[in-house]
């Protein structure tokens, strides 16, 4: 039967660690059952609690007692690191805050590419921007919709005609009128 008896030290470890933030969820659940495993609670009854196996639960018990708080947390995920790492990353937050500069997701991909040689997408940028919570533009829907004033004089032109009841010279307006019956 495993038990865990903590002193008052490693009960503010204990305290410490859960209240640390970011904290995955995992590692805290394994850090409660170091908690009630100290509050004289039997194994069963935390995997009852916690809504785990009774072999988790007597697993991670064990391993605590066997190599302590350290052995609690996730091990790091594999993978290929992202090539976009803190420094490229201040950079970026540096264009964003100086001057006011209006910055979109493609032009800091654009941008990044450039001086740094690392070619992603806009969308991995966008995401990126939103978890690190740094605000940046969207330029496209106010730029793309520019329009030419010589069309809209045109237009207008058009419209005070139509408005007047006229046919519009050169228009396609003449297509909707109904032909005359014989």
């Amino acid at each position: 039967m495993y038990r865990v008896h903590l002193n008052q030290a490693e009960r503010e470890e204990l305290q410490r660690r859960t209240r640390r933030r970011p904290l995955a969820p995992q590692t805290r659940d394994r850090l409660e059952m170091v908690r009630l495993s100290n509050a004289g609670w039997s194994i069963p009854k935390i995997a009852s609690h916690l809504q785990a196996h009774e072999q988790t639960v007597r697993r991670w018990i064990k391993t605590f007692l066997q190599a302590g708080f350290e052995a609690l947390r996730d091990k790091p995920r594999p993978g290929k690191p992202s090539a976009i790492g803190p420094d490229i990353l201040e950079q970026v937050k540096a264009w964003l805050q100086q001057d006011q500069r209006t910055w979109s997701a493609p032009q800091i991909a654009q941008q990044v590419q450039e001086r740094f040689g690392i070619r992603r997408s806009p969308a991995p940028w966008r995401r990126l921007l939103r978890r690190e919570r740094l605000s940046y533009k969207r330029t496209r829907r106010t730029l793309s919709h520019k329009q030419k004033p010589e069309e809209v004089a045109k237009k207008q032109a058009d419209l005070e005609t139509l408005k007047k009841g006229a046919m519009p010279t050169g228009s396609t307006c003449a297509l909707l009128t109904k032909p005359a019956l014989p």
